[in-house]
């Protein structure tokens, strides 16, 4: 779902732009280790980001008219590279995203940016800290890193979008939580399977993918499956 500059006031344009500035530039630094350290990984980030966002669906008609949808990606990326480089990677490849795919429309980019890649990464770090104080099990990282993580991100997501498009008054209250924000919830099994599914078969054969997932942790010969 993309948002148009016309939406938003000067104001708020500059100061989510200040914002997305502050957190590219704390960010920097681990990403960039991130990305020198880990070269296949971040390579096939952008490639499922990419195919991820361009899948999209568009509605034509009706009172949602120009509202479009698609997966999301940004928690796997983010276990997959690590949540400064999933932040980094999504904001460039946002931009062209929208000069494509949003009428050439890239002034409400920091808006779009915020609302798009934060929900999903706060919710991957919330994640990431729940399952370090769980029991070291490899089938509770898939199903709460991959699964629920991924869903609950496209939900939180949803809501954000949603909200934002009520304040800014761009469509009817009633249409935005009765027809629009439904469909988030229909779109996050959808995010949460090929994420999980997608998590699960890198661990299995490809962990150097997965960089977050530590393998002295959960493949120690102690560790039970059971």
């Amino acid at each position: 779902m993309n948002f148009q500059a016309a939406w938003f006031s000067s104001l708020i344009l500059i100061a989510a732009w200040l914002l997305l500035s502050i957190l590219l530039f704390a960010c920097a630094r681990p990403a960039w280790r991130s990305m020198q350290k880990h070269h296949s990984a971040p390579i096939l980030s952008a490639l499922i980001l990419t195919t991820s966002w361009c899948l999209n669906a568009m509605t034509d008609e009706g009172q949602l008219a120009q509202m479009s949808y698609h997966l999301l990606a940004m928690n796997l990326v983010a276990l997959m590279i690590g949540a400064p480089a999933a932040l980094w990677l999504g904001s460039a490849l946002l931009f062209p995203y929208l000069l494509l795919f949003n009428g050439g429309d890239g002034y409400a980019y920091p808006v779009n940016a915020l609302a798009l890649l934060l929900p999903p990464l706060i919710v991957n770090q919330l994640s990431c800290r729940l399952v370090n104080r769980l029991p070291a099990n490899i089938f509770i990282f898939i199903f709460v890193n991959g699964f629920i993580a991924s869903a609950v991100g496209m939900m939180l997501t949803g809501l954000v979008l949603v909200s934002i498009l009520d304040i800014s008054h761009a469509f009817p209250t009633s249409v935005l939580w009765t027809t629009a924000f439904p469909i988030f919830i229909l779109i996050a099994w959808a995010e949460a399977f090929l994420s999980g599914i997608t998590t699960a078969i890198f661990i299995a054969l490809r962990p150097q993918w997965i960089n977050t997932f530590d393998d002295n942790r959960y493949l120690k010969s102690s560790n039970k499956i059971w």
